[in-house]
């Protein structure tokens, strides 16, 4: 056994957890930090990982559109009414007003962020109405982490690797008094007293089979947060998208603006196939083409049917690439729609209709993107080679997580938590660059707060009687070192239909299967100990969103709610019902509570 104690706790070494260290060594220098990483520093975090086309960064500067002292204000409405009014202004306002800060602190960092003239380069993403995406190419995530990785060090921050944490406990007033969890390697059991803990777990991407986060991401921090009696918000809106099922890039911006064709492993464009009878070709080129833009799945964006296609061939048990040896079936000369004539030449300098530019899309993708041509390159796919990349709906980002308040505080006092693992600040869609620009600014806060309030506070010792109850639930396990199937199982269900396409009978069904299996029958089935905890949270998180996307009976962001998955026919938003209203997750025994909370203005 492994005991340790702090002042304060940052649980996950990503981009938020990184902020937060720093933010509380900032506040007091002489507070006795922890870092606690599930994984390899840089290796094992969604932040020091992720890579797509040109990753954002979103911030409102002096240089930004409009250019107005009070530009922000544009960020925040687009942060609250782009992302259909289910979220907490007040914190989509905290998210704008605080990112220029954010992006100056990272910049000063050393994070080579583009620039052209001395001014910084910002294009428009996804659900935003101006250009406040800054970046450095397809790393500018990874670039992030670094930057605050060397500072981590320099600041002396100490890193413990290769720990999850599972529980927190409390004192007898529901105080944060410490945690417990095991050392992932050796099987350690590892206890941390703490009066302040500050939950940097990012997403729970790997509930689904189809995702991109890395392996480490099983939604231990929300689980733990949960078990503790906080609050999970927003959790039925995931951000989805297509991406490459071998490098695990978002196939976003250039990758569709390219115009590729999208085929199953038949050779059929399944776009065309369909929705022939439905959208003319001019309509569905220009769904393709803004497909660049609008690259997560949502309901108010009409490139949401691609989505929908490729999953529905999927399902059918075929394979979906996107091809860039040929055009679209539905794409020729008298079909491609003016406005994308015009932006080629504009943007590219190139005219489309060229013979030798119109019959090649990785010829447009090599000159739109080469960068993203070449990491693709270093990832092991060689378009010239091979031609097409092999693509599914993968999960992204989660818009919703522990609840938080403008402090960065959850409704648990001493418990905090930032990036990805919190909630509340982000509504069903989500502008592109928000979510780095999210760990920056609540990690900031988070590590703010837990500073003031652990210097106010002692450090409760967990008592002999509390570590031999841990001890006794745990040692006596005996694992078979089998194959856990039932892991795999669950992340399986909850891609095939809990993903792009949800129909509520299928979401009950689900959950049913899914809530009838035993801890008993998870013991059985898993390899070790940390498989075990994996597992156990996997199935409590999965239960969560299947009653969270049931509950919610419209179609808003992410949320595509089928009445019939044959016809493709959805529910509608129903903004009478359900904006400026979330749904809020309590734990009631073994219960989860549901309740539907007006949000703050």
């Amino acid at each position: 056994m492994i005991k340790i104690k702090a002042d304060a706790v940052v649980v996950g070494a990503g981009g938020a957890g990184l902020r937060a260290a720093l933010s509380l060594k900032e506040t007091n220098k002489n507070l006795n930090i922890k870092v606690i990483s599930k994984g390899k520093l840089l290796k094992d975090s969604v932040t020091g990982t992720s890579y797509s086309d040109r990753m954002a960064f979103h911030a409102t500067l002096d240089t930004t559109e409009p250019y107005t002292p009070d530009s922000w204000k544009y960020h925040a409405e687009d942060i609250f009414v782009i992302g259909g009014m289910v979220s907490d202004k007040n914190l989509a306002e905290i998210l704008a007003k605080n990112s220029k800060d954010a992006f100056e602190y990272l910049k000063n960092l050393g994070v080579p962020f583009s620039q052209e003239n001395g001014k910084v380069r910002q294009f428009r993403t996804d659900g935003s109405k101006y250009a406040r995406a800054c970046y450095t190419g397809p790393d500018t995530a990874v670039q992030i982490a670094r930057a605050l990785a060397r500072e981590v060090k320099n600041q002396k921050i100490e890193v413990i690797e290769n720990v999850m944490i599972q529980d927190i406990l409390l004192d007898r007033e529901n105080r944060v008094k410490g945690a417990y969890g095991i050392n992932v390697v050796t099987n350690e059991l590892f206890i941390v007293e703490t009066p302040a803990i500050i939950l940097a777990t990012g997403g729970a991407g790997q509930v689904y089979s189809e995702n991109l986060f890395p392996i480490m991401c099983t939604g231990d921090g929300h689980a733990a947060a949960l078990r503790a009696g906080a609050e999970l918000v927003n959790m039925e809106f995931i951000q989805i998208g297509i991406a490459s099922k071998k490098t695990k890039i978002a196939c976003s911006g250039s990758f569709m603006r390219a115009l590729p064709k999208i085929i199953n492993d038949q050779g059929e464009d399944v776009v065309y196939k369909h929705y022939k009878k439905i959208y003319d070709s001019k309509y569905l080129i220009h769904i393709l083409f803004s497909k660049g833009w609008s690259w997560p799945l949502s309901f108010e964006e009409e490139s949401h049917i691609i989505d929908i296609a490729v999953q529905k061939e999927i399902m059918e048990g075929r394979k979906v690439f996107l091809d860039y040896t040929s055009n679209p079936q539905f794409m020729n000369k008298n079909t491609v729609p003016e406005d994308i004539i015009k932006w080629y030449k504009t943007s590219l300098g190139i005219d489309l209709l060229e013979d030798k530019v119109f019959c090649n899309p990785l010829l447009r993708l090599k000159v739109m993107n080469k960068e993203v041509y070449e990491l693709l390159v270093d990832k092991g796919i060689d378009l010239e080679a091979e031609g097409k990349i092999e693509v599914a709906p993968q999960v992204q980002h989660f818009q919703g997580g522990i609840k938080i308040n403008e402090r960065a505080e959850t409704s648990v006092e001493g418990l905090y938590a930032c990036g990805e693992a919190g909630g509340g600040q982000h509504g069903a869609n989500r502008p592109g660059g928000n979510s780095l620009l999210d760990t920056q600014v609540f990690g900031k806060i988070a590590g703010q707060n837990a500073a003031k309030y652990s210097s106010t506070r002692k450090v409760s010792e967990i008592t002999e009687n509390e570590i031999d109850n841990i001890e006794n639930n745990y040692t006596h396990l005996i694992f078979k070192n089998g194959k856990n199937t039932i892991k795999s199982n669950i992340r399986e269900l909850m891609t095939q239909y809990a993903g792009v396409i949800r129909v509520p009978k299928y979401l009950e069904n689900t959950y049913n299967t899914i809530s009838n299996i035993s801890q008993e029958q998870i013991l059985e089935s898993s390899v070790n100990l940390k498989d075990y905890f994996e597992t156990l949270n996997i199935r409590l998180l999965s239960l969560v969103l299947l009653k969270c996307m049931n509950e919610r009976k419209e179609s808003r962001g992410p949320h595509l709610l089928f009445k019939n998955v044959d016809t493709l026919e959805l529910y509608p938003r129903d903004d009478e019902n359900w904006s400026y209203h979330y749904i809020v997750v309590r734990l009631k025994g073994d219960e989860i509570d549901l309740e539907k909370k007006t949000v703050k203005i």
